[in-house]
């Protein structure tokens, strides 16, 4: 199938993105570049409710009811995201009905009603589900170490509960009113497309309205190397991670050597899971972990265990890492062997719309430029084996950290066991 996107810089400042397809729908998104990072403490969480308010009605579909029940009777879908640098919708339609779906978008983010009856509704629906995050063994997991490591907290997006509590129709709407602009918004249209000139124009016309100020962003992330070990009643295992900082960022210059570095961790995640679960049954599942964002960012090792095998389960991660890293290092079959299985992702993203679409307008928020396919593949078939090594070389260096989280394991020095193994 091909791939011929384009971009195009609207005379209002936005930025849309056209992927025709050999299909019979489009997949929309509608992307500002702001999200739950850019808010503070006393107004922490106003993203994710003004997300919820905007499915909610507009004058001509009053209720998140109406809306569904218009787009099925127009053979379409839709939904809204948010999170720490996104605000978002999202949708799919039949080809035919592209303009309804991009006239309902611009409604929502015009005229969305905000009706104080239903605010109250979705401060009951938001509150349940801070509840259940906050219930959640995983999200407390990665919560504390978002907190420990880079200070902040991955609850960020839900906000605290005095906060949500707190929220009125007018600060909501001063906050969209402050954050939507026509320089940070980029939308992306993947599926069948007949006449793109068309639909350019059509675009510009719906999304005049939006404002054309600039809006700051909030930069100030850092990692900080601490152990924090979290004991959880009711959990049997330990869940862990070791980790070291990113050897380089996300950045479009080092495209290419994330790459190559990505095939050390495969690498390294497959001969973990045949040492430690295949071989010695310790866990049920073994991986490379990586947490940050695109300005900092940890990678390293993730498991969990019973307390009675934590000890030898570190001590032969050491080991095995320790033998991938400086011994057995990876080896042409084995890149060859990922570039063969890579083929069935490069199929799904060629074959599917909604990839299509998050890939594109995603790498365009991270890196400025509109994502050229078949020069990844290109750049993926160049890697060679001392591309690999190389550009992995110092993935144990810098400042380690370790979490922990779940069942009482002694007084077991990690941190100690790492040393002594990785050797």
């Amino acid at each position: 199938m091909k791939f011929e996107p384009k971009l195009y810089h609207l005379s209002n400042g936005i930025h849309v993105i056209l992927d025709p397809m050999d299909v019979e729908t489009v997949s929309i998104i509608i992307r500002f570049n702001t999200g739950s990072r850019d808010e503070t403490k006393t107004n922490n969480g106003i993203t994710h409710f003004c997300e919820h308010m905007l499915l909610k009605g507009i004058p001509r579909l009053p209720s998140r009811t109406a809306i569904r029940e218009f787009l099925e009777n127009n053979g379409g879908v839709s939904n809204a995201r948010t999170g720490g640098r996104l605000l978002q919708l999202e949708g799919r339609i039949i080809a035919e009905n592209t303009e309804v779906l991009l006239e309902l978008f611009a409604d929502q983010l015009r005229d969305s009603l905000f009706d104080e009856s239903k605010i109250e509704t979705e401060r009951s629906v938001i509150l349940d589900e801070l509840r259940r995050a906050q219930s959640s063994n995983v999200k407390k997991y990665n919560d504390s170490i978002y907190t420990n490591w880079f200070g902040f907290s991955v609850f960020r997006t839900l906000g605290t509960e005095e906060n949500i509590k707190s929220f009125t129709r007018e600060q909501m709407l001063d906050w969209l009113k402050a954050r939507l602009s026509t320089k940070n918004c980029t939308i992306c249209v993947s599926g069948k497309i007949d006449n793109p000139d068309y639909l350019v124009k059509k675009i510009e016309e719906l999304f005049s309205f939006l404002p054309n100020h600039e809006v700051s962003q909030n930069t100030e992330f850092k990692y900080t190397s601490c152990d924090k070990f979290l004991k959880e009643p009711g959990v049997k295992n330990v869940w862990f991670d070791i980790v070291f900082p990113y050897l380089r960022l996300d950045t479009y210059e080092n495209i290419r050597s994330n790459i190559a570095e990505s095939k050390f961790r495969r690498y390294l995640g497959q001969e973990l899971s045949e040492v430690v679960r295949q071989k010695n049954g310790l866990v049920y599942g073994i991986g490379i972990s990586k947490y940050g964002n695109e300005l900092t960012g940890v990678h390293g090792i993730h498991t969990e265990t019973s307390p009675e095998n934590l000890e030898k389960t570190v001590a032969l991660i050491a080991q095995t890492a320790y033998r991938v890293y400086n011994t057995d290092k990876i080896t042409q079959p084995v890149i060859d062997r990922f570039l063969n299985i890579g083929k069935l992702a490069d199929a799904d993203f060629l074959e599917s719309a909604s990839k299509r679409r998050d890939v594109l307008i995603a790498h365009f928020i991270d890196f400025g430029k509109l994502y050229d396919f078949n020069n990844m593949v290109e750049m993926n078939k160049s890697i060679t084996v001392d591309d690999a090594i190389e550009c992995s070389t110092g993935f144990f260096d810098g400042p380690m950290s370790i979490m922990t989280f779940g069942a009482d394991y002694g007084n077991l020095d990690l941190r100690k066991i790492w040393n002594d193994n990785f050797k």
